[in-house]
Parts: C-alpha cells; structure tokens; sequence
C-alpha cells in the first residue's frame, strides 16, 4: 500500500518536471552537459570587444551566480531563458541569454555598469520581448 501510495505522488510531480523542462535548469550545469548550448554560446561570444572577464570565462570558469531558468514562448516556440551576475556585482553586470529549446540559438543580453549594454545574436522583436532586451 505505502509503495501504491509513493508511486502515485510521484507520477505527478514527474509529469510535471518534463512538461516544464525548459525551465528549473542553471547555465553552469546546462553549458557543462549540453554541447549545442555550450557550443552556441561560446561562438556567440567568441572574439567579441568589451566582454566584462566573467562573461568571457564563462563557459570555462562558472564562477557567477545563476538564477533558474524559465520558460518562454516565442511565437508559439518554446524557449529558456537564463539569468546570471557577477558575483558581488550582480547589480552592476548582469545577462540574459534566451535559447531555442534545441540550444542551437541563442541570444544574449548583457548590461554592465562599466560596459554598458550589449546584445548579441540578432534577437527578434518578439526575442527581444521575451527575454527583456
């Protein structure tokens, strides 16, 4: 009976989890475990001028504060969008990176006291809209 019992809380809260699986994750872990993010950002951003340092390490140096990704749609298209900060500094230079839920697009928004702001990856009005560019 407790194992009837355990099984049927469970379910629930599984179908829950993978109905929203674009949104709970954190960009250090998703960059680590998921080539096309990982990939995606680091072209995005590779070369790029007036990068704040954290921003420019960030794919092999997570060493930011990362907020839980949330789910967005973008004309009918599921998307997730990530934010982090410097530590320390979140107020003073943060990101926005909103991906296509395959992870092979990305679009990155960066405000910093010291740099100003920065977008990066051709965001779509409605891109922009979503991820609050």
């Amino acid at each position: 009976m407790a194992a009837a019992v355990a099984f049927a809380l469970a379910f629930p809260l599984h179908a829950e989890e993978s109905a929203q699986s674009l949104s709970g994750n954190f960009l250090p872990q998703v960059i680590a475990t998921s080539a096309p993010h990982r990939e995606a950002l680091e072209t995005l951003l590779r070369g790029r001028r007036g990068l704040p340092s954290w921003i420019r390490s960030m794919v092999v140096r997570p060493k930011y504060i990362a907020l839980a990704s949330e789910s967005a749609a973008v004309d009918g298209k599921e998307m997730q969008l990530f934010s982090a900060c410097e530590a320390g500094r979140c107020a003073e230079s943060r990101l926005r990176a909103l991906f296509s839920a395959d992870g092979k697009r990305v679009t990155v928004y960066i405000h910093d006291a010291r740099q100003g702001h920065l977008v990066f990856g051709d965001p779509t009005p409605a891109e922009r809209l979503a991820g609050d560019f």
